[in-house]
């Protein structure tokens, strides 16, 4: 057998974030403020309640502290994901090393896959280390490790789903800066644009058993609002709009895997895209052959 080779480009991004002393300060300062949201919010519920809620129950304190948790890690990812990704390439390109890193037997594909993977693997660094404080939950009780575990793979899918537009910006775009922006313009798109487009046809065209539009499957968001309806449920202010659980609607009562699968295939084919933007020279290979 051969020997296992790991990514060189993986190896490279994942040693220069470590030697970095911004790396595990930043680290430090993100559990720390994600320790005081949580324990503010978990003193907050436990004294006064929590004011959205028509009946005040043990159990709606506890879907509101699993949310807000789990919301702020999920924040992380589409805000952080994009300006770490947006200058993969890019960022390459400004220093001069694009051509270097071109000229290696390393293919293009490996390339894209090694900075997408670098990425993930540094923020679920973020998302380990605060599973202390994601540990909070078990003090109210109603989730288990599977749940946790569950919201971790989803983590990961989502990332690199962020992730896959933001590489692909910057292989598009030979500025950081304007790849970041586009990068971020687009997610907002994904995770406010949809909610807008779906808006916009059911007023067109009502729907019915609180059913949503399949257009909102390519947004992260509402896959975490289906994977917090299936272990928890949802806090009322959205239960009272979605309903994924029990509904006759096979696209709602599948919700999670669906979105999971589009949102798959659409990283698929990002890397797809950015490999084959990043070969330069895709555009003469049938004139060589010729």
């Amino acid at each position: 057998m051969g020997r296992y080779r790991t990514n060189a480009v993986y190896t490279k991004e994942l040693k220069q974030s470590v030697r970095n002393i911004k790396f595990p300060i930043t680290v430090g300062l993100y559990c720390f403020i994600v320790a005081c949201i949580g324990l503010f919010t978990l003193v907050a519920i436990s004294a006064y309640g929590y004011p959205i809620y028509s009946t005040y129950t043990i159990k709606q304190d506890f879907i509101t502290f699993y949310s807000v948790l789990f919301g702020l890690e999920f924040a992380l990812v589409i805000f952080v994901v994009p300006a770490i990704t947006g200058g993969a390439i890019s960022g390459e390109r400004d220093h001069g090393t694009l051509d270097l890193l071109l000229a290696t037997n390393l293919g293009h594909y490996r390339i894209i896959m090694g900075k997408l993977i670098s990425v993930v693997s540094k923020l679920l660094i973020y998302v380990i280390s605060s599973l202390p404080v994601l540990a909070l939950i078990f003090t109210m009780g109603g989730a288990g490790l599977t749940d946790l575990m569950m919201y971790m793979l989803l983590i990961l899918l989502t990332s690199l789903y962020i992730g896959s537009f933001g590489v692909l910006m910057s292989v598009i775009f030979r500025k950081t800066s304007t790849a970041m922006a586009v990068t971020y313009i687009w997610i907002m798109f994904i995770a406010l644009g949809t909610i807008s487009v779906a808006l916009m046809s059911n007023a067109i065209v009502p729907s019915s058993n609180n059913s949503l539009s399949p257009v909102l499957l390519l947004n992260p968001v509402i896959t975490l609002f289906s994977l917090l309806d299936a272990q928890i449920g949802l806090p009322e202010i959205v239960g009272s709009y979605i309903k994924f659980e029990n509904n006759t609607s096979f696209v709602m009562n599948n919700w999670l895997m669906l979105s999971i699968s589009v949102q798959f295939v659409v990283t698929v084919i990002n890397v797809l895209l950015a490999t084959h933007f990043l070969n330069p020279f895709r555009g003469r290979a049938k004139k060589y052959v010729s």
